[in-house]
């Protein structure tokens, strides 16, 4: 099946992007930290919880890498990104992805689109929302609205 095109005409608020089930791996866990250069313990052994923990930030590129599964998207201009985290995130568990699409606008003859990507654990508890604002190209239909 043909990806459709990332463009404002495929785009509608409350739409969802994509869902994922993920499982935080020591291996994901170790290639995030060593790209970032990060080696503090708390990483690996010296977690105040039963289980090591990882970075709030794991899940950065998860919003994009969904679009890219579900979209023929050939980059976009980023301008916003903003997090809310409620609960760690362990090592070893499964996690819940899903992208949905929260706002479409047009600013400045330009589209702007605001994603949502919301991460809960396997108790279904939320642990990270992101929102992710990028602008979009318009066709001359909506840039002269």
């Amino acid at each position: 099946m043909e990806k459709p095109d990332f463009s404002w005409e495929n785009l509608k608020v409350g739409m969802i992007i994509g869902e994922r089930n993920i499982i935080l791996t020591q291996d994901s866990l170790s290639n995030y930290c060593d790209a970032l250069g990060l080696q503090e313990t708390i990483y690996s052994k010296d977690s105040p919880y039963e289980n090591p923990i990882a970075p709030s930030m794991i899940f950065v590129n998860d919003l994009l890498a969904i679009y890219d599964e579900n979209f023929k998207r050939f980059g976009t201009i980023h301008a916003a990104l903003s997090y809310d985290f409620y609960a760690p995130i362990f090592l070893n568990k499964t996690y819940h992805e899903k992208v949905t699409v929260s706002e479409l606008y047009i600013k400045r003859q330009k589209g702007w689109i605001v994603s949502e990507l919301l991460v809960s654990n396997e108790e279904g508890k939320k642990v990270v929302r992101s929102l992710h604002t990028s602008v979009l190209s318009l066709t001359r239909e909506h840039q002269s609205s």
